[in-house]
C-alpha cells in the first residue's frame, strides 16, 4: 500500500512538472497540428523533407518565442494567423532554392531514399525541435527513447532493440561490440557486395584495422560447408545480407547457421541486416508473403539490422534487435554513445510505433501503409480523374488506364500487390524527354516509361498527391507554349 502510495505521489509530481511546462510553453500540440494542417502551410509542406519543414517551423517559433520575451508577454499565445503567414513566407523561399520532394510514382511503397512520415510524426518531432533544452526535457528524451526501445523489441519478438541516426552508424556500433570483444567475423563475398542499395558493406569493415575478417564463398553463391569451414571458437559474429535475390540468402537460411552453431557447440551470433521486415504481417496484401521482424528472429538470426524507414515507415534511422546484453554491449560503445538518434528522430520514431497499438489505426495514418492498403476500386475511380485531367493538357496525346503491379521496395522479389497505372502518350516530345522533365520539377516526379508513354502508378500516389501531379503536367504545358512564342 505504502509502494502505491509513493508511486501515486511520484507520478503526481511528474505531472505537475509537465503540466507547468506545458502552461508556460506558448506551444501546444494541438497548436501545432492545426498551423501543420493549414490550407496555406500544407502544400507547401509536402513538396519539402519532412526535416526541412521541421526546420522552418522552429526557427520560426523561436524568432515568436524571442519577441514575446522581449515584450514581457510570455503568457499570451501567438496569433496563428501571424505564424502560418511566417511559416509560409519561409516555406516559399525554401521550395525555390531547396532539394525538393520527391514525389514517387514508379510503383515502389518504400522507396529507398526518402521516409514518408505520418501526421502524427511529423507534428512531434515538429515540437521536440520547438521545444527548449532543459534538465526535465533532457530526462522526458531518455524516457521516450527508452519507451520506444522496449516497444520496438516487444513487437519484433525480440528481448532488446537500439535506435542510431541511421544503418551505416548502427554497422560500425555492431562492429565496434565485436572488435571489443576480441572475436572474428565471417562474411560471404556475396553478401559483401551483391547488396541492392549499391553500398560496400567493407567500407564499414574497414573501419576496423584489428578486426579479423573471414571471408567464405564465391561473389554468386555460397554454401553451409563454406560457413562450416571458417566458423570456429574465435567467430563472434556471422554477418548476413538479405536483399536482392531471396529473402534469406541464395542456398544457406540463418536457420541452417544456427543448426551448425548447435551441432559443433559453438558460441556466435549471426546477424541479419535486411533489406524490408515489416512490424506487422503484411502477407494479405502481396503475392507472396513478406517475413516481419519477428518471423526473422524466429528463422534464427540472434541480431537483425534494418533502417526505421522502411521497416515502419519512420523516420530514416538504423536500428538493431537482439539479445539484451549484446544490445547493452553495442550502446557501451563509443559508436553507440555518439551514433544515437537525435530527438527529433526518436520523437518521430516514437509516435511512428504507437501507431501499431492498433493496426488498423497504422494501415490508415503511415502514408506507406495507408497506400498498400488502398483498395482497388479506389485506385481505379482516382486513375480514371488523373486520366481526364491529363488529357486536357496540350503535352498529352493521350492518357489511359491499365492494370498493374506495385513492388514493396526496389525488389520485385519481395512481393507484389495490384495496382493500377495512368499511361500517358506525350504530345511533342519524346517519353524519355518528358520523364526527365518531371524529374526536374519541383517537386520531382519519378515516374516509368517505355519506349512511347510514361507510367504513373496510383498505388505509390497518396490521395493528395494527384493534384500536384496535373498541376506538374499544367506548369511543362505553359513552358512549352511560352519557348514557342517569338522573340
Amino acid at each position: 500500500m505504502a509502494k502505491s502510495s509513493a508511486s501515486k505521489s511520484s507520478t503526481s509530481k511528474s505531472s505537475a512538472v509537465k503540466s507547468s511546462t506545458a502552461k508556460n510553453s506558448s506551444f501546444s500540440f494541438a497548436f501545432l497540428t492545426e498551423i501543420l494542417s493549414s490550407p496555406k502551410v500544407k502544400p507547401l509542406a509536402q513538396r519539402l523533407h519532412p526535416s526541412a519543414v521541421l526546420g522552418v517551423m522552429k526557427n520560426t517559433f523561436d524568432d515568436v518565442s524571442q519577441e514575446l520575451w522581449s515584450a514581457a508577454s510570455a503568457q499570451r499565445r501567438p496569433d496563428v494567423n501571424d505564424l502560418i503567414e511566417r511559416i509560409v513566407e519561409r516555406l516559399r523561399e525554401l521550395v525555390g532554392i531547396s532539394e525538393p520532394l520527391v514525389v514517387d510514382a514508379r510503383g515502389r511503397l518504400f522507396p529507398n531514399e526518402y521516409a514518408r512520415l505520418a501526421p502524427a510524426a511529423l507534428e512531434e518531432g515538429a515540437w521536440a525541435l520547438s521545444e527548449p533544452q532543459t534538465e526535465y526535457s533532457r530526462q522526458q528524451d531518455a524516457l521516450r527513447e527508452k519507451e520506444a526501445r522496449l516497444k520496438l523489441a516487444r513487437l519484433a519478438g525480440a528481448q532488446d532493440a537500439a535506435v542510431f541516426a541511421n544503418c551505416e552508424a548502427a554497422r560500425i556500433a555492431v562492429l565496434n561490440a565485436l572488435v571489443n570483444s576480441g572475436r572474428n567475423l565471417v562474411v560471404a563475398r556475396r553478401d559483401m557486395y551483391e547488396r541492392e542499395n549499391g553500398d560496400r558493406l567493407e567500407e564499414a569493415f574497414d573501419a576496423f584495422p584489428t578486426l579479423v575478417r573471414r571471408e567464405i564463398g564465391a561473389c554468386n553463391a555460397v554454401t553451409l560447408d563454406d560457413y562450416d569451414r571458417a566458423c570456429d571458437a574465435s567467430t563472434g559474429l556471422v554477418w548476413r545480407s538479405s536483399g536482392r535475390w531471396t529473402l534469406d540468402g541464395r542456398s544457406v537460411t540463418a536457420g541452417e547457421i544456427a543448426k551448425l552453431k548447435e551441432t559443433r557447440d559453438l558460441n556466435f551470433l549471426i546477424l541479419g541486416e535486411i533489406e524490408f521486415a515489416p512490424l506487422v504481417d503484411l502477407g494479405e496484401f502481396f503475392d507472396s508473403p513478406i517475413p516481419t521482424v519477428s518471423e526473422r528472429v524466429r528463422s534464427g538470426f540472434d541480431l537483425v539490422l534494418c533502417g526505421g524507414a522502411q521497416l515502419i515507415g519512420g523516420p530514416a534511422c538504423g536500428l538493431v534487435f537482439g539479445p539484451r546484453a549484446m544490445i547493452d554491449a553495442i550502446l557501451r560503445t563509443p559508436m553507440g554513445k555518439y551514433a544515437k538518434a537525435s530527438r527529433v528522430g526518436i520523437a518521430a520514431l516514437s509516435k511512428t510505433i504507437a501507431l501499431y497499438d492498433d493496426r488498423d489505426a497504422a494501415l490508415e495514418a503511415i502514408p506507406a501503409l495507408r497506400m498498400l492498403s488502398t483498395t482497388e476500386a479506389n485506385l481505379e475511380s482516382r486513375a480514371k480523374r488523373l486520366a481526364k485531367i491529363l488529357e486536357t493538357y496540350e503535352t498529352v496525346q493521350y492518357a489511359r488506364v491499365v492494370e498493374g503491379r506495385a513492388v514493396l521496395c526496389a525488389s520485385s522479389g519481395l512481393g507484389t500487390t495490384p495496382s493500377r497505372v495512368v499511361e500517358v502518350k506525350p504530345r511533342g516530345f519524346s517519353s524519355a524527354e518528358l520523364a526527365a522533365r518531371l524529374e526536374k520539377s519541383s517537386p520531382r516526379l519519378l515516374t516509368r516509361w517505355t519506349k512511347d508513354t510514361i507510367l504513373i502508378d496510383m498505388k505509390t500516389l497518396l490521395p493528395e498527391q494527384d493534384v500536384v501531379v496535373g498541376e506538374l503536367f499544367e506548369r511543362i504545358g505553359r513552358r512549352d507554349a511560352l519557348e514557342l512564342l517569338p522573340g
